[in-house]
């Protein structure tokens, strides 16, 4: 089965550029807050208390209570469109169509278009999140047991062929990163393109934002929340790094934090290896020979996606008197750059220690491997 790789999404970090250019307001009108008649008029119920329970440039989210005991969720776009509303809409009922065995997603209940909101069911459970701080170690391990099952299943019902690694495409988003590279470390990247490239994935529909906050689980079922507002035709494995990369992230903080809570450190370390067990045995057969050095390589993407958005935050925050809450307090923006900068080295480490294991693909006559453009050549000089 081949898929057709020249329309799979590998421009994260060039997507984070633009994201960031988003954050500033840029004359825009500040969106008006729904009020409590636009919430009964979605529903058709009177409501009668809205509380806001999280906020940030992108987002809004609400805690709405109706007179007849029902309780809902709403979130309203802050930066977007129309279209991106619609999307995130309709990716509930998308979601559910899986069928896929235990998992949930909440039910899309209203639309308001005008102030960009949407209403949704309350999602049961807790979100592995909390659970790597308060859950026990057995509560822990089956959760990211059955998000690495379930992340799998989701992948093997939408994939729609393989194709080799787009490594051009890659070279090109890895060209964009705002980040410093060693001799050593512009090496260690040139040749993991170079070795991957004729490594086959699987693409297809990938969720994008798969990690433990966007994922509650109860009752041995996995509920997702926060579906992605543009649909992305990519690399499966990216879910799966950026899942296990903020794992390794809630231990490394735990680690600074309180580093004599050594059987929580050991409890998120099994529950990292469950998730990827649990990955790896439901793929089966379509996991990628260079499965390791492609996820390592993935994940060093991510870590640029992040210090593109820390570095626009605090750029957009540091330009005025004062700070944006939704942006977060400036100190805190700042202090992440380093620990950014901190993974990067290591993540470029991972990937060389990697990388020795796969030999060099001799060329037949005549074949040519695109693996890095003319911008991404001219960014390595």
């Amino acid at each position: 089965m081949n898929g057709n790789c020249a329309v799979v999404a590998c421009d994260y970090i060039q997507t984070a550029h633009r994201r960031v250019r988003d954050m500033e307001p840029s004359g825009r009108e500040p969106l008006e807050a729904p009020s409590l008649d636009d919430y009964s008029q979605m529903l058709g119920e009177q409501a009668v208390s809205c509380t806001l329970i999280g906020e940030n440039w992108r987002n809004r989210v609400y805690r709405v209570q109706f007179a007849g005991g029902r309780v809902a969720i709403a979130k309203q776009l802050l930066v977007g469109t129309d279209e991106m509303l619609q999307r995130q809409y309709a990716q509930y009922a998308d979601l559910a169509r899986l069928a896929i065995p235990n998992l949930k997603v909440p039910q899309a209940l209203a639309i308001l278009p005008s102030k960009r909101t949407y209403l949704m069911e309350v999602a049961a459970g807790e979100t592995i999140e909390a659970l790597i701080g308060r859950g026990s170690q057995e509560e822990l391990v089956g959760a990211c047991t059955l998000a690495g099952t379930i992340l799998a299943q989701m992948e093997l019902s939408q994939t729609k062929g393989s194709c080799p690694l787009p490594v051009e495409a890659l070279a090109r988003d890895f060209a964009t990163a705002p980040w410093r590279l060693s001799a050593r470390q512009r090496q260690t990247l040139t040749s993991a393109l170079e070795k991957l490239a004729p490594s086959q994935v699987n693409v297809g529909q990938i969720y994008y934002d798969f990690k433990p906050a966007n994922t509650l689980v109860h009752q041995d079922v996995l509920y997702l929340i926060d579906p992605p507002d543009i649909l992305r035709e990519g690399i499966h494995l990216w879910d799966f790094g950026l899942f296990r990369s903020s794992m390794r992230r809630h231990l490394w903080r735990l680690m600074v934090r309180f580093p004599l809570r050594r059987r929580r450190r050991a409890a998120i370390r099994r529950a990292m290896e469950a998730f990827q067990q649990a990955y790896v045995a439901t793929l089966d057969r379509d996991i990628p020979r260079s499965f390791g050095a492609i996820v390592w390589l993935l994940e060093l993407q991510r870590t640029a996606v992040l210090m593109t958005m820390q570095q626009g935050k605090l750029a957009i925050t540091g330009d005025r008197d004062g700070t944006r809450q939704s942006l977060g307090h400036p100190l805190a923006n700042q202090v992440s750059l380093p620990l950014l900068d901190v993974e990067k080295q290591w993540l470029f480490r991972q990937l060389a220690r990697e990388l020795k294991r796969i030999p060099i693909k001799t060329l037949a006559p005549g074949e040519v491997v695109l693996w890095l453009s003319t911008a991404a050549a001219s960014f390595w000089a």
